[in-house]
């Protein structure tokens, strides 16, 4: 039946209403796909051993934690596996675990990596030990407690050129180095941030502002390798509060509530995903990523309740 109008008025409000109606749809659209993508993209990509297997793999920083958790999701897959830690005895387990889960070769390698080129020098023996290399996952952070800014010691100007050197500058060695050995794999590059690079965590400054820096590079480094047709990709996860030793002891003393804390094991899972789908960013557990997004459009409000929930000090 045709659509007839009794008066040019209705036939008016009826375009008002489709005109106004398609940008709300697809705000709509575009709202529920930034808030669902993590949820749905982690576990549609999953690392499996038709996409991983033999697959090489470098992770750095894998004798505890997300590392290490990485590492078991890459040996389960019977990918090949680089695991890194400052010293070979911490990495012991990890390489036994490693061959009991199926890994198709573990790589032990020793380099500590807050003194510059040891992360150019760990790239270069993990790519040599097994052949080349398909993915490498830069995940290591520096050891830090918590900090106020007015109470720092006069001396801490020491600590956070450290934790940049570790946080940060070591990143980009290590992405530097492994980038001709990408090109030659089309092979991926996942750099391990944090929600911390996003938000206002208070008494966190070292931290936060090394990941910050981490996210402006990886933006330029995007950018370079689309306009040089490179075929390597390079993916962000953007990590929460994980699970770890650490974070049990240390969250207690800074805020007055619980933190809830996301498993080593399903975040490692979550940035496996990151290569397997190619993926730009990749936020771990996905339940962030409506927090991030508040911090962009309403920062006031998120830095009130960050402080609402926080100890003073």
């Amino acid at each position: 039946k045709p659509l007839t109008f009794r008066t040019p008025l209705e036939a008016m409000n009826l375009l008002a209403k489709a005109v106004l109606g398609l940008p709300l749809c697809l705000l709509a659209f575009g709202l529920a796909r930034s808030l669902l993508f993590d949820l749905v993209a982690g576990r549609w990509h999953q690392a499996s051993r038709e996409n991983s297997a033999g697959k090489r793999v470098l992770v750095t920083g894998s004798s505890r934690g997300i590392g290490e958790a990485l590492a078991h999701v890459y040996a389960e897959v019977g990918a090949h596996v680089t695991v890194h830690a400052r010293s070979l005895n911490s990495l012991q387990e990890v390489v036994a675990e490693c061959r009991r889960r199926g890994a198709a070769s573990v790589h032990p390698i020793a380099a500590d990596l807050s003194k510059p080129g040891e992360a150019a020098r760990l790239v270069a023996a993990a790519a040599a030990a097994m052949g080349g290399l398909d993915i490498a996952v830069v995940n290591h952070i520096s050891p830090s407690e918590f900090a106020t800014v007015a109470r720092a010691a006069p001396d801490s100007a020491q600590g956070q050129r450290a934790a940049m050197q570790t946080n940060y500058f070591s990143y980009a060695e290590a992405a530097r180095a492994a980038l001709p050995h990408l090109e030659k794999s089309a092979g991926s590059l996942v750099l391990i941030s944090s929600a911390a690079a996003r938000l206002p965590i208070p008494y966190c400054y070292e931290y936060c502002a090394s990941k910050r820096a981490l996210g402006g590079f990886f933006s330029a480094l995007r950018q370079e390798l689309a306009l040089n047709g490179s075929a390597v990709h390079a993916g962000l996860a953007l990590i929460g509060s994980i699970g770890t030793e650490s974070a049990r002891r240390v969250l207690p003393k800074y805020y007055k509530v619980s933190i809830p804390l996301a498993s080593p094991a399903d975040t490692a899972t979550d940035i496996a995903a990151i290569p397997v789908g190619r993926l730009r960013e990749l936020a771990s557990p996905w339940t962030i990523r409506p927090v991030v997004l508040l911090a962009e459009f309403a920062p006031e409000f998120v830095e009130q309740q960050l402080q609402s929930l926080s100890r003073h000090f």
